[in-house]
């Protein structure tokens, strides 16, 4: 009995990865796609930056198809950064423990991106900074071909004054895109 169990999970095992697919990609494609599909139903907000967030969904969904997982999970990650950015300055999402008024402490480490009275942080402009010139040194590194990529990092150094949480917003979905492009 324990052959036969042995042997039926060496098959398993042998099939998949003749196969070659890689399930825990397939799945986090999958919940970025899903979650993408609900931010999408509901965005409101700049009309450039909604319309480069449906393109990038549209590729997202075409990568899954052709079961480039990894690609497809870069890509709705961009999308929904351009669907923040688009909606306005950015808003920390929680992270585990926060919100929740225990009092453990887990807020200290999150990101401020405004201080008590609802003013963007003096953090934030050198954030946006640092991300921009890491997106433009990516994307000069590996000779990112994607014209996306390049765009978004343009319009990042240009709103990098007045806007810089859409700027740290713009300039991390196009990291997203290199990371896409490349493969890693």
């Amino acid at each position: 009995m324990k052959r036969v169990l042995l042997g039926l999970l060496l098959l398993t095992v042998g099939l998949s990865l003749a196969q070659g697919v890689d399930y825990r990609q397939a799945a986090v494609a999958a919940a970025a796609l899903a979650r993408l599909q609900t931010v999408a139903q509901g965005a409101t907000g700049e009309e450039k930056l909604l319309k480069w967030a449906q393109e990038v969904k549209v590729r997202a969904e075409r990568s899954y198809e052709a079961k480039a997982y990894f690609k497809a999970a870069r890509e709705a990650q961009a999308a929904l950064l351009l669907f923040r950015a688009a909606r306005g300055e950015p808003q920390p999402a929680p992270r585990m423990g926060q919100g929740m008024g225990h009092g453990w402490g887990h807020e200290r480490f999150a990101p401020r991106f405004r201080d008590r009275q609802g003013n963007p942080a003096p953090r934030l402009p050198q954030a946006a900074q640092a991300r921009v010139e890491r997106a433009e040194k990516e994307l000069a590194y590996y000779r990112g071909q994607d014209p996306l990529a390049k765009e978004l990092v343009a319009e990042a150094k240009a709103r990098l004054a007045k806007e810089p949480g859409r700027a740290l917003l713009l300039a991390q979905a196009a990291l997203a895109l290199i990371s896409a492009e490349r493969g890693f």
